[in-house]
C-alpha cells in the first residue's frame, strides 16, 4: 500500500462493474484500491484482512447482503468507513443503509466523479448523500421547525459533534462532559427529531440549515 493514499476495498458481485470501479479510483493519486470482493461474506473476510479506510458496498450480493455486510464489517473495524452503492433510490433502503453505520448511499446511476468525491468525503468524516436521498430522508414526521426548536444548546452541540464524525469519548473531551451525559443527549436527539441512528440525525438536521456534511451533486 503506498503511504498517504486513502485506501479502498470494492464490494460488488458484477464483475464489469468491478472492474469499471477500480479504474475509475485507479485514475487518482490519492485514491488505492488495495481489495476486492464479489460477494458479502468475502468482503467482510477481505475488510478484515487489508483494514482499509474505504469499503465500497454493493447493496445486493450473494452471501451476505451490503447491509449486513457493513454491520459486520463495522463491528469488527469501527473506523472503517462504508459507502453503500446501489440501483435503489428508494427511502426505504436508505434508511436501512444508513441505520447499518454507512457512512453514504450514492446510486449506480451516479457519475465517476461522483464516486470519487464521495470516497474523499467519508475518509475526511463526511457524510454523503445525493441531494435528492438526503430531502427524502429529512422528511419529519412532526413540523421541523419545531423538532429543532426544541433542541437544547448542549444537544445541538452533541447533534454539530457527530456531523464531524466525532465517537462519544471525543464529542465528551470536546464538550467538558461526561461520555453517560453524551449518551442521553443523544437519546434526547433521536426523540424529539424522531430519527433512529446518528447518520439519520445529522442527515435531518443538514437539510434544515442546522449543521453541514457534503451533498454530492448528481
Amino acid at each position: 500500500m503506498s503511504e498517504g493514499k486513502i485506501t479502498v476495498v470494492v464490494a460488488e458481485d458484477h464483475a464489469l462493474v468491478r472492474e469499471g470501479t477500480r479504474e475509475i479510483l485507479a485514475r487518482e493519486p490519492d485514491l488505492e484500491v488495495v481489495g476486492e470482493a464479489a460477494r458479502g461474506d468475502e468482503a467482510v473476510a477481505v475488510v478484515r484482512e487489508l483494514r482499509p479506510q474505504v469499503v465500497l458496498m454493493d447493496m445486493r450480493m450473494p452471501g451476505i447482503n451490503g447491509i449486513e455486510a457493513t454491520r459486520q464489517v463495522l463491528a469488527e473495524q469501527p473506523g472503517a468507513k462504508v459507502v453503500i452503492v446501489s440501483a435503489h433510490e428508494d427511502e426505504d433502503y436508505v434508511r436501512e443503509a444508513l441505520a447499518s453505520g454507512a457512512s453514504g448511499y450514492i446510486l449506480k446511476t451516479a457519475p465517476a466523479r461522483e464516486l470519487v468525491e464521495a470516497v474523499r468525503a467519508v475518509a475526511a468524516g463526511s457524510l454523503v448523500l445525493s441531494p435528492t436521498l438526503s430531502r427524502r430522508l429529512a422528511q419529519a414526521r412532526t413540523d421541523p421547525a419545531r423538532a429543532s426548536d426544541r433542541l437544547s444548546a448542549r444537544e445541538l452541540a452533541v447533534l454539530r459533534e457527530i456531523a464531524l464524525g466525532h465517537a462519544n469519548k471525543q464529542i465528551a473531551r470536546n464538550l467538558a462532559i461526561s461520555q453517560r451525559t453524551v449518551e442521553g443527549h443523544l437519546h434526547n436527539i433521536f426523540e424529539k427529531l424522531r430519527v433512529s441512528s446518528r447518520t439519520e440525525a445529522v442527515v435531518y438536521a443538514a437539510h434544515h440549515g442546522i449543521v453541514s456534511i457534503e451533498a454530492t451533486d448528481p
